[in-house]
């Protein structure tokens, strides 16, 4: 008998045990849910950002090499690319330019942009490419002095 009142014990505290466990599950997925909308405007962004533009060190250091830019915690140092120059906002890229998307590294570290959109790196610049009109979207030359000159052609692009 008192076996039996022991199971049926233990029986409806599983059962609550389950029941909160459910709720703490739907709690989760709910707020986990609720933070992907909050975050979703990023993943819609056509541009390029001042974080995206913040995210490269800058001259630092890769054993005896001085890099001007890249991303240090990779070890990732860019050169120079003679297609840069090559590179306009609101152009057709020119088909001899291949479309390889940028390391993962680069990748990880900008902002989520639109699906349509693809990041491509020449050198010291990234181009926000239409995946299928090959339209250059935006440009960002990393090695300018700030985010607010990035989208000019900087002398030594050019040269």
């Amino acid at each position: 008998m008192l076996a039996l009142k022991l199971e049926k014990s233990l029986q409806i505290e599983l059962a609550v045990l389950g029941a909160a466990l459910f709720a703490l599950g739907v709690f989760v997925a709910l707020q986990s849910a609720s933070a992907e909308t909050q975050s979703a405007p990023g993943a819609t962004a056509s541009s390029f950002s001042e974080t995206d533009f913040a995210a490269f060190d800058r001259d630092f250091r890769i054993g005896d090499q001085l890099c001007d830019v890249g991303v240090k915690s990779h070890r990732l140092c860019f050169g120079t690319s003679p297609h840069e120059a090559r590179l306009a906002k609101g152009e057709t890229l020119p088909p001899d330019l291949p479309v390889l998307p940028a390391e993962f590294p680069v990748i990880v570290i900008t902002d989520l942009k639109a699906d349509t959109l693809q990041t491509l790196r020449f050198g010291r610049t990234l181009a926000l490419i239409e995946r299928n009109s090959r339209r250059v979207e935006d440009v960002l030359h990393l090695t300018a002095p700030s985010y607010s000159s990035a989208r000019d052609i900087p002398e030594d692009v050019v040269s």
